[in-house]
């Protein structure tokens, strides 16, 4: 028996994020952008739902309800909400329960509700209007649930040419890891370390760096997905190498140093990940995308990969071309700014 899914990621990353649900078993159905990010719906036998926990790019994941191919004046609206029948949403809300929270179920007789419109572009019909009309039409069918946010239950329509009507199964254990990771300039959210991780098909026996390993983020991701890889980290400011080294414990071995101080011998290490300073929080200082850039080429074995974030192609890939390096690049949306990852091999 299957279920037909959705799964948000940021924008950029949907093409990675079929793939990686390709692995899992999935069937795509379709992708489709709302503003910064991707929706990617896909099918999946529901023995294997529980697998999706594994594929850390992803924000949220959704159990689709309805769907319509097209909002284009108020009387589609009802399109969606019409096909709203009150035993698909308790099985949808029992699915909830069974899969994504442990069992845990609402014990308080009435469970509150909420709907959020994501959409694409502005519409002719306002997402106001969609929104009302799936909270009515929920309310018809439960009178005794009650509507408030933040809520036990959020009904989302993703909204481009076709609008997906979902329930939101996550929380922010899934994007967050349990919690939140700590606040600094310029740090990554986990699901786009994720997405840095997977590009650069790190292994277990892999030595991976992050040169300028911030809190840790790409590390702790490294170290969930792959435990038998050996992590090294350096970074220049003590506070974050003392938060890196609180969070990662014994799983990585963390320094203080320059990007363009390194001193590790040619070939140490089989992957380089890192986030490069390139956004206005984290102001670029000293010789970093030629000298620092040059010794994270160095440091790299001759088959190793060299995976880096930045939106400053203007800088980084001169030091590229003078190396020979070949490069691929997967745009994402990071904050708000269209950055690249950069997936380097040597000639």
């Amino acid at each position: 028996m299957t279920a037909t899914l959705g799964a948000t990621c940021f924008a950029g990353l949907g093409p990675l994020v079929q793939t990686v649900l390709g692995r899992q078993g999935a069937e795509i159905v379709s992708s489709f952008r709302v503003r910064n990010f991707d929706y990617v719906s896909f099918r999946l036998e529901r023995a294997k739902i529980r697998s999706v926990r594994s594929v850390h790019l992803l924000e949220d994941v959704f159990l689709e309800v309805s769907r319509t191919p097209r909002i284009a004046k108020a009387s589609d609206v009802a399109k969606l909400s019409r096909r709203l029948e009150r035993a698909a949403l308790l099985e949808s809300v029992a699915f909830k329960n069974d899969l994504f929270t442990d069992g845990k179920r609402n014990r308080r007789g009435r469970p509150t509700y909420c709907c959020f419109v994501r959409q694409n572009r502005d519409h002719r019909v306002h997402r106001k209007r969609v929104s009302q009309d799936v909270v009515s039409s929920i309310a018809r069918l439960f009178p005794r649930w009650r509507l408030d946010d933040p809520a036990d239950l959020e009904f989302w329509v993703l909204w481009a040419d076709t609008a997906v009507l979902a329930l939101r199964l996550s929380d922010k254990t899934l994007k967050y890891r349990g919690g939140r990771p700590p606040e600094r300039p310029g740090a990554l959210r986990p699901t786009i370390a994720a997405a840095m991780v997977e590009l650069a098909d790190v292994r277990d026996g892999h030595a991976v760096l992050d040169p300028m390993c911030g809190t840790g983020t790409l590390l702790l991701e490294c170290s969930r997905r792959f435990p038998g890889a050996s992590l090294f980290g350096s970074d220049q400011s003590t506070e974050a190498v003392a938060t890196a080294k609180g969070r990662l414990g014994g799983r990585a071995t963390i320094r203080r140093c320059k990007l363009e101080d390194l001193d590790d011998a040619p070939g140490t290490f089989d992957r380089v990940v890192t986030n490069l300073p390139w956004g206005d929080q984290t102001p670029i200082r000293g010789p970093v995308y030629t000298t620092g850039v040059s010794k994270l080429l160095d440091c790299v074995s001759d088959d190793g990969v060299v995976v880096l974030l930045t939106s400053r192609r203007d800088l980084l890939e001169p030091t590229l071309r003078r190396f020979r390096a070949r490069w691929k690049t997967t745009r994402v949306l990071v904050q708000g700014t269209w950055a690249s990852i950069y997936v380097v091999t040597k000639q």
